[in-house]
């Protein structure tokens, strides 16, 4: 028979409070020494690794939440939480999550992509096609930003534009069925 320990209680505790608080909507896990004890035990990297099925996914939540609500807020948590929230549908907190990488790191790449996909997911055309104007022009390798900003701009009646941002792509992609789709698009 295995003993279990006041710490292993209190973890799955949380676990269980951060699950019900996820799921009734509320976004924050109250502060307190509970917390600030899980989240010491727990690195960033190994959170993201629990909630994408390497530990309790819970307890990875709750520390993500932590860093990312702290004082001052962990960036990776942050994006990652993000990132979860698209995953889990919560479109809209993920927004919110991304956006506020990038008002505390307004060059942040990343956020800047993944909150143009989530725009352009969600219908808002305009908004997408500017995190992917600014994608591509900082970063030369992210040439599928031309791809996904010509469908933005297809989608808002710029059929002109569209065709330039995909004959700008096309001789960038090596994916061949793309290539096959883009040249279809384009004649």
């Amino acid at each position: 028979m295995s003993i279990i320990s006041a710490k292993d209680i209190i973890k799955s505790g949380m676990a269980i409070l951060t699950a019900m608080l996820l799921f009734t909507g509320c976004e924050t896990v109250p502060s307190s020494p509970d917390v600030a004890e899980i989240v010491s035990d727990i690195s960033v990297d190994d959170a993201i690794k629990m909630v994408s099925g390497e530990g309790p996914p819970m307890q990875g939540i709750s520390a993500l939440i932590a860093y990312a609500d702290a004082a001052v807020p962990n960036i990776k948590a942050t994006l990652w939480l993000g990132r979860f929230g698209v995953q889990s549908g919560q479109l809209e907190k993920a927004h919110a999550r991304f956006s506020k990488v990038l008002e505390l790191e307004p060059d942040h790449l990343e956020a800047t992509w993944d909150l143009a996909m989530l725009d352009m997911q969600m219908g808002a055309s305009e908004a997408a096609a500017n995190g992917f104007k600014v994608c591509v022009n900082r970063d030369p390798g992210m040439f599928k930003g031309y791809f996904f900003l010509a469908n933005c701009l297809k989608n808002m009646d710029k059929p002109v534009e569209a065709l330039e941002q995909y004959r700008t792509f096309l001789p960038l992609t090596t994916d061949s069925v793309l290539q096959m789709k883009v040249e279809g698009i384009i004649n």
